[in-house]
């Protein structure tokens, strides 16, 4: 029989794991959340238990998956009195004692992705990173996660800090230039969607060759009568102009 699952959390990420685990054919056993409304959606969605309070997490599940804001992990498990179960984050920024001091069974599920209601993924094209605290957890932990992914990778606390702050330079910084491109782009009333193939051969180019040596633009060419051009045409954005203006620079050092 497949193993059950609790998720404590009822958001992004708990609704694409619970997705990946039932589409693998284990059991969304139960779902707690202060959010009545996600929650509650969530539970019917599966035929899980519902509840909002963590004490009330029943003890016959075989992991319990903390989907919550890395500031409330330790807050929320120190509440739930259940002990059987493998107590499961998924937060790239917190390490394994986070939970590993409040409970005996422990693991860090990583996914490497970022996670939004409704969008449809390849669960299997997403690198899993685990890490336990025990040998028969961590094989139980990567028997869960091979079950989802096709990249399933041991990575300890601290490597795993710097992967995640990779991920966020990465991913949100990318998306942050896109939305200042953005900008620039509605001040001519230009569709961003023009820059597109640009931002899509970009990253291609990036991990076929490596960043470093893709890179194009003034900056890298020390062309700064283009440069100064830009930062003339960004005067009416101050914040704008100087992050076109430090990047700029970073990019010249190389």
């Amino acid at each position: 029989m497949k193993s059950k699952i609790t998720f404590v959390g009822s958001g992004n990420v708990a609704w694409h794991l619970a997705k990946a685990f039932d589409l693998a054919g284990y059991q969304i056993h139960q779902i707690i959340s202060r959010n009545e409304t996600t929650g509650k959606e969530l539970a019917k969605k599966y035929a899980a238990f519902f509840d909002t309070k963590p004490e009330n997490v029943f003890d016959d599940s075989d992991f319990i998956f903390l989907t919550i804001p890395d500031k409330a992990i330790e807050s929320t498990i120190e509440k739930i009195k259940a002990n059987s179960p493998i107590f499961v984050h998924c937060a790239g920024s917190c390490s394994l004692a986070t939970i590993a001091n409040f409970k005996k069974n422990t693991g860090v599920f990583y996914p490497l992705q970022s996670f939004t209601k409704g969008r449809n993924l390849n669960y299997f094209e997403i690198p899993i990173f685990i890490e336990a605290s025990d040998k028969n957890t961590f094989q139980k932990m990567w028997d869960l996660a091979d079950s989802i992914s096709n990249s399933v990778k041991h990575l300890d606390s601290e490597k795993r800090l710097y992967l995640h702050l990779a991920a966020v330079m990465a991913n949100n910084f990318t998306n942050h230039l896109l939305a200042q491109a953005e900008k620039v782009m509605t001040m001519e009333e230009l569709p961003l969607v023009w820059l597109k193939p640009l931002v899509e051969e970009t990253i291609k180019k990036a991990f076929e060759f490596g960043p470093e040596n893709s890179q194009t633009g003034p900056a890298i060419r020390n062309d700064e009568t283009t440069i100064q051009k830009h930062l003339e045409m960004l005067e009416s954005n101050p914040g704008l102009k100087e992050l076109y203006s430090i990047i700029s620079k970073d990019i010249g050092r190389k």
